[in-house]
C-alpha cells in the first residue's frame, strides 16, 4: 500500500479546503453576517470531521469501500460506494467546469470550453495516474507558494486602505435566524463537508496516531483563512456589491493599489485559485478512481481512464455558467451532497457504535 506522511496530510488538508471558496461570498444572504455564517458552519463542519474521525479510527486500515462493505454488507455496501463513485466525480467535474468557465469568461473568451476542460482533466489525470503518494508530495511543495500568496494580497489590501471594517455592523441586525439559514447545511457542505473525500486516503498515513491532531489543526487553521476573506470582502465592497458580485475576491483584487503601480493583481488570483482547484478536483477525482478500482476490483490506471472520460463527458451538462453556479448553490448544496457528507456518515458512524467500535484489526 502507497504511504503518505503527516506533513502531507497537513498540506492536503489546507489546499483541497481552500479550493476555490476565497472566490465566493460565503453565507451572503445574511448580508454584514456573512462571517458569522462561516463561523457556524465552520463549527458545525468540526462536529462533522470529528465523526469523520471517529469512523476512520475505528478502522485505520481500510478506506470508505470496505468500511462500507462492513457496516452494511457486500451488496449494500457496494451500492453505496458506486453512489459515493458518482459523488466524488460529479464534484471534480464541478470544480472543473468551474474554473474552465472562469478562464474562459476572464482570460480566453475565444478559446474553445471543451479544449480548456481537456486540458483540465488531463493534467489531473496524470496525478491521479502516479498515484497517491506522488500526488499528496506535490500539494507538500504546493503550499508554501500558496500561503505566501494569500498573504502578500492580504498585506496589499492592508496597504491600499480599501478596508473598512464599519460595513460589518451593525452585528444581527435581523437576529441569529439568517445566520442559521445561511449556513446549514450549504456553508457546511461548501467547502466543509467536502472533506468527506479523506475518508478514501487516510488509511493510507504511516503513523495514523498523528491522524486525528492533523486534521483537526489543518481544518482550525483553513476554517480561521476563510473567515478572514469572508471578512475583507465584506469590508472591501460592502456587503450590497459583494452580493450581487459573480467573483467578489476578484473585484476586491481590482481595487488594489499601490505607489500608483502595483495594480491589477487578477492573475494572482487567478494562479491561487487554480493551484486550490486543481488540487480539490484530483482528491475527488482520485478518490472516485480508488474506490471505484476497489468496486470491480481492476488497477487504478484503468480507472483513472474510465473516471476521467465520464468527469470530461459529465462537465456539459450545464448549458452555461450561470446555470452551473446555480445549480451547485440552489440544489447540490441542499439537497444532494448532505446525503453523502452529512445522512450516509451518520448512519455509518451509528452502526459502528452499535456494534461496539469493531476496529478493522479485530476482524
Amino acid at each position: 500500500m502507497e504511504k503518505i506522511g503527516k506533513y502531507q496530510i497537513i498540506a492536503m488538508t489546507i489546499l483541497f479546503m481552500i479550493g476555490s471558496t476565497p472566490l465566493y461570498e460565503l453565507g451572503i444572504e445574511a448580508k454584514q453576517d456573512a462571517w458569522l455564517v462561516v463561523l457556524v458552519a465552520m463549527l458545525a463542519g468540526l462536529l462533522l470531521l470529528c465523526i469523520y474521525l471517529y469512523i476512520q479510527n475505528k478502522n485505520s486500515e481500510h478506506a470508505l469501500p470496505q468500511i462500507l462493505n462492513q457496516c452494511f454488507g457486500k451488496y449494500l455496501g457496494s451500492l453505496i460506494t458506486a453512489a459515493y463513485i458518482v459523488y466524488f466525480a460529479y464534484e471534480s467535474m464541478r470544480n472543473t467546469r468551474e474554473f474552465a468557465d472562469i478562464i474562459n469568461i476572464s482570460f480566453l473568451p475565444s478559446t474553445p470550453l471543451y479544449i480548456l476542460i481537456l486540458l483540465m482533466v488531463l493534467l489531473s489525470g496524470y496525478a491521479v495516474w502516479k498515484g497517491i503518494e506522488v500526488f499528496f508530495r506535490v500539494t507538500e511543495f504546493l503550499l508554501p507558494f500558496t500561503m505566501i500568496g494569500y498573504i502578500l494580497i492580504v498585506f496589499m489590501f492592508i496597504g491600499s486602505n480599501i478596508i473598512h471594517l464599519e460595513r460589518l455592523m451593525p452585528m444581527l441586525e435581523n437576529g441569529i435566524q439568517p445566520v442559521l439559514q445561511a449556513s446549514l447545511p450549504e456553508v457546511i457542505s461548501f467547502p466543509f463537508g467536502q472533506i468527506v473525500v479523506f475518508l478514501m486516503f487516510w488509511s493510507h498515513l504511516d503513523d495514523k496516531k498523528t491522524l486525528s491532531k492533523a486534521s483537526l489543526s489543518s481544518y482550525v487553521f483553513v476554517g480561521i483563512f476563510l473567515l478572514i476573506f469572508n471578512i475583507l470582502n465584506l469590508a472591501i465592497l460592502d456587503p450590497s456589491i459583494t452580493g450581487i458580485s459573480t467573483f467578489p475576491l476578484l473585484r476586491s483584487v481590482r481595487l488594489i493599489e499601490i505607489a500608483e503601480f502595483l495594480e491589477r493583481l487578477d492573475p494572482l488570483i487567478i494562479l491561487l485559485i487554480y493551484i486550490g482547484i486543481f488540487v480539490k478536483m484530483t482528491a475527488f477525482y482520485l478518490g472516485a478512481v480508488l474506490a471505484l478500482s476497489s468496486l470491480i476490483k481492476v488497477s487504478h490506471k484503468k480507472t483513472t481512464v474510465i473516471v476521467g472520460a465520464f468527469i470530461f463527458t459529465i462537465s456539459f451538462v450545464s448549458p452555461n455558467f450561470i446555470y452551473h453556479i446555480w445549480i451547485g448553490f440552489a440544489q447540490n448544496l441542499k439537497y444532494h451532497f448532505p446525503i453523502f457528507q452529512i445522512g450516509l456518515p451518520l448512519l455509518l458512524a451509528l452502526i459502528i457504535l452499535i456494534k461496539g467500535g469493531r476496529s478493522s484489526k479485530s476482524g
